[in-house]
């Protein structure tokens, strides 16, 4: 049985997450790929990193024929990595024609690759298949998140490195510059303002929308009311208000943390099966306006809309026969006939660096981001990252398995050894 799954490439992936199984997104990527993509890993002879990469390499020739794969020992063929720049065991070249992304999947502490090689490799085929490159440019000038902040708690630096994996530019834009915004192949991100926008900062938001624009949305509650303004034209309400649940906090979320798995059907959702988690957000409903707009995700029915904001501030929220119950809008999107689309999130926290990784926090948003930019071929679920288990067990259990596997099974096989050999030695 093990020979004839060898010979024939049978593959079945029994790990708890699917992790030696190419990702959604790896296999849409694929799909896309028409021209010859070369992969050139510079590797040992022998050695943990060269197998592993061998195995993972192999889920991307045996999906496309146009995925070229080759193993190279770079003492062996100096030649070959002078020509590449390669000047260290692990490093893998990812071409096509003549576009070349340099990667160095080796792990220096296992030995072997990379978790997120899959993901490194599908970013670089996603970079090199790109007919046109797209920039997000971020606003700035109003108070908004830090998208260069890695490390605190608030900041968006996890985000902005996600979005250029995506393939994306990713630049900041000032309005009072007096720049002009390109329209074509970018995206306009407005990310929980705190400072009130001038009026000409308004005009030409609402102008840019108007010429075919578009933009992505996170306006947190108690801010951004100039914005909200704006997006009510557009199909989007934002209401004054702070969104309570308290079941999350049986899921692991929080009063003010409620945690989502209605999504209401979409393209951006058709596959989408995770939870997510919209820390510190205001509700969104979609109105007549400009575009054809709807809500993409939904909390429980058992939240309510806190609009009590000076109770709410003395840490007291209670529902009230006033307040609109669940479920409640925290994300929505809307189109127009000349190609403008619109994203709005009522939060800013949960693609913060502490959220961004929660559950499908990172692929919703991102998603949603391709469906702006009108890559739709490209929502999907992202590569895995290895979680180890533990196992935890007691001294009785250690004891019962000792027993078990050092004295009970040799003993059978002893014992069956001895009674045959008697039984043969009286015949």
């Amino acid at each position: 049985l093990n020979y004839l799954m060898f010979r024939t490439d049978i593959r079945y992936d029994v790990t708890e997450g699917q992790f030696h199984t190419a990702s959604t997104q790896t296999i849409r990527v694929l799909n896309n790929v028409k021209d010859t993509i070369e992969i050139i890993g510079f590797f040992k002879d022998t050695g943990v990193d060269r197998s592993g990469f061998q195995d993972l390499s192999k889920e991307y020739s045996r999906r496309n024929d146009n995925i070229d794969v080759k193993m190279i020992n770079p003492d062996k063929e100096p030649a070959l990595a002078k020509k590449y720049g390669v000047n260290e065991y692990g490093s893998v070249i990812v071409s096509r024609g003549d576009k070349v992304v340099k990667l160095r999947l080796t792990d220096p502490i296992t030995g072997g690759i990379l978790n997120n090689s899959e993901e490194e490799i599908t970013n670089a085929i996603l970079k090199l298949t790109r007919e046109s490159e797209k920039t997000l440019y971020i606003l700035t000038g109003n108070g908004q998140r830090d998208m260069g902040n890695s490390v605190d708690a608030e900041g968006l630096g996890l985000l902005r490195k996600a979005i250029i994996d995506e393939g994306y530019n990713v630049k900041e834009f000032l309005i009072l510059s007096g720049e002009e915004l390109p329209r074509e192949n970018s995206i306009l991100l407005v990310a929980a303002p705190t400072k009130a926008f001038s009026l000409n900062e308004i005009q030409y938001i609402k102008s840019y929308l108007d010429k075919g624009g578009r933009a992505v949305f996170m306006i947190e509650p108690r801010s951004g009311k100039e914005i909200a303004s704006i997006l009510k034209g557009y199909g989007f309400e934002l209401s004054d208000d702070v969104i309570i649940d308290p079941s999350s906090k049986l899921e692991g979320g929080g009063d003010i943390a409620p945690i989502v798995s209605d999504y209401p059907y979409h393209e951006i959702t058709e596959d989408f099966r995770f939870a997510t988690i919209f820390p510190y957000s205001r509700s969104l409903d979609v109105v007549n306006g400009a575009y054809k707009s709807e809500v993409l995700a939904n909390t429980s029915e058992y939240s309510w809309s806190e609009t009590n904001l000076e109770l709410f501030d003395e840490g007291v929220a209670q529902k009230e026969d006033s307040d609109k119950p669940g479920p409640l809008g925290v994300a929505a999107i809307g189109e127009s006939g000349n190609n403008s689309r619109i994203a709005v999130f009522g939060s800013a926290d949960f693609v913060s660096n502490v959220f961004l990784e929660f559950s499908g926090n990172r692929d919703f948003f991102l998603n949603t981001l391709n469906w702006v930019s009108g890559d739709e071929n490209l929502i999907s679920i992202r590569p895995k990252t290895f979680n180890t288990g533990n196992l935890a067990i007691t001294t009785k259990q250690v004891n019962l398995i000792f027993i078990f596997t050092v004295v009970v099974i040799p003993a059978v096989i002893l014992f069956s050894g001895l009674a045959i050999w008697w039984k043969r030695r009286v015949l």
